[in-house]
C-alpha cells in the first residue's frame, strides 16, 4: 500500500510540475501547416517561451480566465514569430510573424509589402519547391512519380531529389505528405526572398507570384491594442490580411 501510495504521489507531483512549466515557462508546439515555410516546416516540433510577453488568460490551460488583462507585459517587436489564438474564440493555435504594431498602416501592392507607405526591401535568393506527395509514400526510400501537373519527381535513398531530371539542393525544397484521396502529387514552384523590415529585422519569405489572392489589398490600419500578423509563405497563409478569418490579433487576450 505504501509503494502504491508513493507511486500515485510521484505521478501527481510530476503532473503538477509539468503543468506549472507548461503554464509559466515553455510549451511544446507542433507546426501544423505550411504557412511559415521556409523558416518553419510542417511537422516541426519546438518549444514556445511563455515568459516573453507576459501572461494572459490564453497562457493558462483551457484559457482559464484567471487574469483580466495581460500581466508582466513586454511588447513584442516587428519580425517576432508568435503563437496566438484568433479573437473569435477559435480553439486552434496559430503561428505567424508580427508585421504591424498598433497604428501601423499595412498594405500589399503587387506582392510587395508596404508599411506606413514605404515599400519594403525584398531580395531574390533562389527558386524553392514545396513537394506534396501522397501520404502512402511517406516510408518510401526511393520513388519516381508523375505529378498532376506533368512533372517527374524522383527521390533516391531519401537524400537526393530530382525534379524533371534536375537535382535540387536541400535549401530548395521541402516534402509535405498529403493524406488526400486519389492525390497524385505535385511540385509547387515559389520564389524565395530575403525580406527586411523597417527596424532592420530580416528573414526569408516565399511567393508563388506577385498576383495571388492577397498580393493586392486595401490599406489596413492596425487598431490600438492589436497586432497585424503574416505568414512567411505569403501566398499560402491565412493571416491578418483576411479580416473575416483571422483579422487583427488583440494584445491583451
Amino acid at each position: 500500500k505504501h509503494e502504491f501510495s508513493d507511486t500515485i504521489k510521484a505521478i501527481l507531483w510530476a503532473g503538477l510540475f509539468a503543468i506549472l512549466i507548461r503554464t509559466f515557462l515553455i510549451e511544446p508546439f507542433h507546426i501544423p501547416s505550411d504557412s511559415m515555410i521556409p523558416n518553419l516546416f510542417v511537422g516541426d516540433h519546438l518549444f514556445v517561451s511563455k515568459t516573453s510577453y507576459g501572461y494572459s488568460r490564453q497562457s493558462f490551460p483551457f484559457s482559464l480566465p484567471l487574469v483580466k488583462n495581460r500581466i508582466f507585459e513586454t511588447m513584442p517587436k516587428a519580425g517576432d514569430v508568435i503563437v496566438f489564438k484568433k479573437i473569435k474564440g477559435h480553439p486552434d493555435n496559430y503561428i505567424k510573424r508580427l508585421i504591424g504594431l498598433p497604428g501601423d498602416k499595412i498594405q500589399m501592392k503587387n506582392g510587395i509589402l508596404h508599411i506606413n507607405g514605404t515599400a519594403l526591401k525584398r531580395e531574390f535568393i533562389e527558386k524553392f519547391y514545396i513537394i506534396n506527395l501522397p501520404y502512402s509514400l511517406r516510408k518510401s526510400d526511393s520513388l519516381t512519380i508523375n505529378t498532376v501537373t506533368g512533372q517527374v519527381l524522383t527521390v533516391i535513398d531519401t537524400k537526393k531529389l530530382y525534379l524533371n531530371g534536375r537535382q535540387l539542393k536541400d535549401s530548395q525544397y521541402t516534402i509535405v505528405y498529403k493524406n488526400t484521396k486519389n492525390f497524385q502529387g505535385e511540385a509547387i514552384e515559389l520564389n524565395k526572398y530575403k525580406q527586411t523590415l523597417p527596424n532592420g529585422k530580416s528573414f526569408e519569405i516565399l511567393e508563388i507570384s506577385d498576383n495571388e489572392i492577397a498580393d493586392n489589398t486595401k490599406e489596413y490600419i492596425v487598431p490600438e491594442d492589436h497586432f497585424f500578423m503574416m505568414g512567411d509563405n505569403r501566398d499560402m497563409s491565412e493571416d491578418s490580411r483576411f479580416l473575416n478569418e483571422v483579422g487583427y490579433i488583440h494584445t491583451q487576450k
